[in-house]
């Protein structure tokens, strides 16, 4: 293969890694390709960072606290898909947080799966996990075999299930904290589920 028709195939590829980095998920090296693509452009157009340390920020969808749970209306509840609020509930019995903390977030993080990333970071799926994180606290909450990051019904079990290892049940802040390093971040998801209370 000649250097241009290598260079045209690693374009491609990058190309399709920006427009849809999911596809290549299956795939370690050209996933890590896509994420590292993915977190190039992310990082160059928006200025998304850290919250000061640890997991990152992801844009803090509407941290100025004015917008709401935004979701498919009507037969979810207020703002949150039906789907989504049946497996916020599931996953709220099984554990120390409340659904409607799960639910908000769902809502922050990818507005109830709308965008399941990579963020600028990497995270991933409809909760938005670190690899690295996700690999300690995955579930298969859907008992398919497989735990799938991508998967509402594994990722949010596993949200619970990191919460409630931080601390949740004490202490619902700090374990949020955890959840992303940002105060700004917390205060957001807090406000967000008392509104869905």
């Amino acid at each position: 293969m000649s250097r241009v028709a290598a260079a045209a195939a690693v374009a491609g590829t990058l190309a399709v890694a920006c427009i849809n980095p999911g596809v290549f998920r299956e795939i370690p090296m050209l996933g890590e390709l896509a994420t590292a693509v993915v977190s190039f452009t992310d990082a160059a157009g928006a200025g998304e960072g850290d919250g000061g340390g640890g997991k990152p920020r992801r844009g803090d969808p509407g941290a100025d606290g004015k917008d709401g749970p935004d979701g498919a209306a009507g037969d979810g509840g207020p703002g949150v898909p039906a789907a989504y609020r049946a497996l916020y509930k599931s996953a709220a019995a099984d554990s120390c947080v409340d659904w409607q903390v799960l639910a908000a977030i769902g809502y922050v993080e990818s507005r109830h799966g709308a965008n399941t990333g990579p963020s600028s970071a990497g995270a991933l799926g409809p909760m938005q996990f670190m690899p690295a994180t996700w690999r300690s606290y995955g579930r298969d909450g859907d008992g398919d075999g497989d735990k799938d990051v991508h998967d509402p019904a594994d990722a949010i079990p596993a949200a619970a299930a990191y919460l409630c290892a931080h601390g949740a049940a004490t202490d619902l802040r700090k374990a949020l904290w955890h959840y992303n390093h940002s105060q700004r971040y917390v205060d957001h998801v807090l406000a967000v589920a008392d509104r869905l209370r």
